[in-house]
C-alpha cells in the first residue's frame, strides 16, 4: 500500500468553534490529498484519518461535488485536488496577482544566483510560499507551494516583520510560540525584536539555518502604495554555496530587486483605481515638444511652450490655447516673471512674453552653466550651476549674483518648490535621482532613484498638499511618491513621453501635461496618437 502522512495537526481554536467538526474533517482530507496528490483513495483516508468509512465517502462525495476533489482518471480511485481549488488559489491574491507581478524579478534573481528565488506572504503569523523560480544547480531548494513557515524562522517573515506597522508587529509577536525548529532558531521575542531591528537598518534579513540545517536565505520585503509590506522576496542556497559574505554581497541587488517588485505592485493596484485614459483630455493642437508648463494665478492663466517650433503659448482658465509669440531658435529655460508672464532662455538670451504682449528681449544675465531654473513661492530665483567638478543649487538675483545652498552630485535637470517653500526637490534624470533639499540642512538628501525599467524622470511638480509628482519618459505615465519616495500612485497616460508638469486651475486640482510628438516612433504614434498634445486631468487634491 502507498505510504501514507500521518492526519494533519488540528488547529485547537478549530475545535473550539460549534460546528466545525465536520469541517475540520474535510479540512483535513483535503490536506492529505494536496500532500499526496494521485497517491490516496478513499480507503486510503479511512486510515490516515481515523474516520469511519461512511463519513469519509460523504465528505470526499461532498468536496467532489462542489469540485474540491476528482478522482485520477488512470486509475478511476485515487484522489487528487480539483480544479476549483485554482480559482481560489489565484483569488487568494486576485487583488495584485502578486505571483504574475513578481515572476520575472524571481528569473532574475535565479539566473543572477543559479539559486532558487522564492516570493512568499505573510498569513496570520506564518509566511506561505507563493511562487519560485527553481535554481539550475541539482540541490537547488525546492520548497513546495502553499506551505506555511513560521515567520521569526525565515528570511522572508523577518523581512516583513520588520516593516510592519508597530501595532501590527506587537499583535504577531503576541501570537508567537517560540520553537527550536533547528539549533539556529531564534527562541526568544526579545532577541527578535533586536534582529529586527538590525533587519529595517539593513534593508534585508538573513536566515541562517534557522528553518532548515544546511540552507542559508536572504530576503527583503515587498511593500504597497502605503508603504505596508505585502510579501516578500528571498533567494535561498545550501551554505556552502550561499556563504555569509555572498549573502551580504547579494543584498543591494535583491534590495533593488525588491524596489522595483514594489513599484510593480504599487503600479498594479494603482492602475486599477486612478483615473483612466478617458479622465485625461488633450488640449489644442498637437507640439513637436511641449514642454515647460507653468501655471500664474495672478492672471489665471497656464503657458507652455513648444521647444522645437519654436513658440510659446498661453491657456486663460476655460479657454482655448493660443500662439503668442516665436522665438529664434530653440526654448531652453522658462521660470515665472514677476510681473506677469514667463520669462525664457532662448539661445543664450533672455526674453519676456506674455498674454496680450510682446515677446521681449531682457537684461538679465544668463551664464552656460546653469542647468536648471525654478521659483520659489516668494518669487526667488533659484538654479543648479556647475562648480570645480560638483554641482551647487543655490539662489540668483535679476543681476545674476549667485548664493549657493546645497552642493549635489549630479546636475539637477529639473526642480520644483514646494507651496510653503520648506523643500526644493531636485532630479538628474540621468541617473534617475531625486534630491529632497531642506532649508536650514546642507547636506542633501536622495529621496529615491527611479529604476531605469519604469522610463526616465523628466520632470517635477508639487501639489497643493505638498506631493511629489514625476513624469516618465517612455515610461507611459506619470507617478506620486510619497514622503519616503516610495510610489504612492501611478496615472496611466495614452502617450509614451510627457515632458513637462504643473498643478494650476482655480481650485489648483488641475495637472497640466506637456507631451513630445518629435521622434516618436510612427508605430507608437498609431497607437499613442494624442502625442505632443497638452493634456489635463484633475487630481484629488
Amino acid at each position: 500500500m502507498d505510504v501514507i502522512e500521518q492526519k494533519p495537526k488540528r488547529d485547537a481554536r478549530a475545535q473550539d468553534v460549534k460546528g466545525a467538526g465536520l469541517l475540520t474533517k474535510a479540512c483535513d482530507i483535503l490536506d492529505l490529498v494536496g500532500r499526496s496528490p494521485g497517491r490516496l483513495a478513499s480507503k486510503d483516508l479511512v486510515e490516515a484519518t481515523g474516520l469511519s468509512k461512511s463519513t469519509v465517502y460523504r465528505i470526499v462525495s461532498a468536496l467532489s461535488a462542489r469540485g474540491f476533489l476528482r478522482t485520477d482518471q488512470a486509475t478511476g480511485q485515487k484522489l487528487l485536488l480539483g480544479f476549483h481549488m485554482l480559482d481560489l488559489a489565484q483569488s487568494a491574491w486576485g487583488e495584485q496577482d502578486l505571483s504574475t507581478i513578481v515572476a520575472d524579478e524571481l528569473r532574475r534573481l535565479r539566473e543572477m544566483t543559479g539559486e532558487t528565488a522564492y516570493l512568499a506572504a505573510l498569513s496570520g503569523n506564518q509566511m506561505v510560499s507563493i511562487s519560485k523560480s527553481v535554481g539550475a544547480h541539482e540541490n537547488s531548494s525546492t520548497a513546495a507551494m502553499g506551505k506555511t513557515k513560521p515567520v521569526y524562522a525565515t528570511s522572508q517573515g523577518k523581512a516583513v516583520l520588520a516593516f510592519l506597522p508597530q501595532r501590527q508587529l506587537d499583535h504577531i509577536l503576541s501570537t508567537l510560540t517560540f520553537e527550536p525548529i533547528t539549533s539556529h532558531t531564534i527562541t526568544d521575542k526579545n532577541a527578535l525584536r533586536l534582529r529586527l531591528n538590525i533587519v529595517r537598518q539593513r534593508g534585508f534579513a538573513i536566515d541562517d539555518e534557522e528553518n532548515i540545517p544546511g540552507v542559508r536565505c536572504i530576503g527583503v520585503p515587498l511593500f504597497d502604495a502605503n508603504g505596508v509590506p505585502v510579501a516578500a522576496i528571498s533567494v535561498s542556497g545550501p551554505t556552502y554555496r550561499m556563504t555569509m559574505e555572498r549573502a551580504e554581497q547579494l543584498a543591494p541587488e535583491l534590495i533593488e530587486a525588491g524596489k522595483r517588485a514594489s513599484l510593480l505592485i504599487q503600479g498594479h493596484k494603482a492602475n486599477a483605481e486612478q483615473p483612466s485614459h478617458s479622465d485625461i483630455h488633450p488640449v489644442g493642437n498637437p507640439a513637436f515638444h511641449g514642454d515647460k508648463p507653468l501655471w500664474r494665478n495672478r492672471e489665471a492663466c497656464l503657458y507652455w511652450v513648444d521647444r522645437l517650433a519654436p513658440a510659446i503659448y498661453a491657456m486663460p482658465e476655460d479657454e482655448q490655447p493660443v500662439q503668442i509669440a516665436t522665438t529664434p531658435g530653440p526654448i531652453e529655460h522658462v521660470i515665472p516673471a514677476r510681473n506677469g508672464g514667463i520669462n525664457l532662455v532662448c539661445e543664450g538670451v533672455w526674453y519676456h512674453a506674455r498674454l496680450g504682449g510682446m515677446c521681449e528681449r531682457i537684461d538679465r544675465p544668463y551664464f552656460e552653466h546653469d542647468s536648471a531654473f525654478a521659483a520659489g513661492p516668494n518669487g526667488a530665483v533659484w538654479t543648479c550651476r556647475e562648480a570645480d567638478g560638483a554641482w551647487e543649487i543655490g539662489q540668483i538675483s535679476a543681476r545674476g549674483a549667485f548664493t549657493p545652498e546645497w552642493t549635489v552630485a549630479h546636475a539637477a535637470t529639473n526642480m520644483a518648490w514646494s507651496f510653503d517653500g520648506k523643500l526644493l526637490y531636485a532630479l538628474n534624470s540621468e541617473e534617475g535621482i531625486i534630491y529632497e533639499l531642506v532649508h536650514g540642512r546642507r547636506a542633501p538628501m536622495v529621496l529615491c532613484r527611479i529604476p531605469r525599467g519604469a522610463g526616465t524622470p523628466c520632470a517635477l511638480a508639487v501639489d497643493k498638499l505638498g506631493r511629489l509628482w514625476v513624469a516618465l519618459r517612455d515610461g507611459w505615465s506619470v507617478i506620486r511618491l510619497d514622503e519616503s519616495g516610495e510610489v504612492e500612485q501611478i496615472l496611466a497616460l495614452p502617450v509614451p513621453r510627457p515632458t513637462g508638469l504643473t498643478f494650476g486651475g482655480s481650485d489648483g486640482a488641475t495637472l497640466y501635461i506637456t507631451t513630445e510628438r518629435l521622434g516618436v516612433a510612427q508605430d507608437i504614434l498609431k497607437n499613442a496618437p494624442l502625442s505632443g498634445h497638452l493634456l489635463t486631468v484633475q487630481i484629488d487634491v
